[in-house]
């Protein structure tokens, strides 16, 4: 019974936290000052009533820098989930329904892309520059070259949820009342395939803000003087030793976004799928 009480806190505690960055960083126009504003006077100060996070190298409020930060990690995270689950959901659920030569051609396609970490392959892509990257916002840019390896997981799952489903008794009865195959599948299985679906997008949203963070940290993701958390970390390199701040408040922000978007995935994987309620 412990555990079982303990499953909303967690999907709860998840949601509070992923809220409360986001919220800070939607904000961050009402209350933050301007985060490229370079004061050399103001030179790597530590936390103070002034910069409540102290300053960079640049005398840039650190605050401001992880408010602002935030937009670009947390929005790269869930727009990362919303691609992969574009891309992901309708290639799973038509391998696992249709099976034959579309299952065989969709399995062929995940494990290509599954042979390459995501990492390398998200830098190989920004690396390249493709010509139809180029003019696109760099937000943008990163989420959609993460999405190409991010759909992988949820295209596994969908298949596999639609062949458990596909031989239920609704289909069956959805067929004999005359019910087409594009309304058994998004009436009938997509609702009840969901739960590792969402769980796993949410996972990807966790994985895409460290991905991200890894990119900007080598220089190829959101670029200056866009402040990014990785970027941050990246700054902090040579200034660790005057300025412990600079790495350590946005390596904590990495952590709790990442461990929120961690229990969100938990929280909704014990809600909905009905087999973790018998663990």
């Amino acid at each position: 019974m412990a555990e079982r009480t303990g499953r909303p806190a967690s999907l709860n505690r998840g949601l509070a936290l992923v809220l409360v960055l986001g919220a800070i960083a939607v904000l961050a126009p009402l209350w933050a000052q301007d985060p490229l504003r370079i004061d050399l006077a103001a030179t790597l100060k530590s936390p103070s009533g002034a910069h409540w996070l102290g300053t960079d190298a640049l005398g840039r409020d650190l605050t401001a820098r992880i408010a602002y930060g935030g937009r670009v990690s947390l929005g790269i995270g869930i727009l990362t989930s919303l691609f992969s689950l574009a891309i992901g959901v309708p290639l799973g659920a038509l391998a696992g329904f249709r099976g034959g030569w579309t299952d065989a051609a969709v399995s062929r396609l995940i494990e290509t892309v599954a042979c390459v970490p995501s990492l390398l392959l998200a830098i190989a892509l920004l690396a390249m520059s493709p010509a139809v990257l180029r003019g696109i916002p760099d937000v943008l840019r990163v989420a959609l070259v993460l999405a190409f390896a991010g759909w992988i997981p949820v295209a596994r799952y969908m298949r596999g949820e639609f062949m458990r489903l596909k031989s239920a008794e609704m289909v069956e009865a959805a067929r004999a009342a005359g019910a087409s195959d594009l309304r058994i599948m998004v009436r009938h299985l997509l609702p009840s395939a969901l739960a590792p679906v969402l769980v796993t997008a949410s996972f990807a949203a966790a994985s895409a803000i460290l991905v991200e963070a890894a990119l900007s940290f080598l220089g190829l993701g959101v670029q200056p003087p866009q402040p990014t958390w990785g970027g941050l970390l990246s700054d902090a390199r040579e200034q660790i030793d005057q300025g412990w701040w600079l790495a350590v408040v946005p390596g904590l922000a990495l952590y709790g976004a990442v461990l929120g978007f961690n229990l969100i995935g938990e929280g909704i994987r014990d809600r909905l799928d009905p087999r973790a309620s018998t663990r």
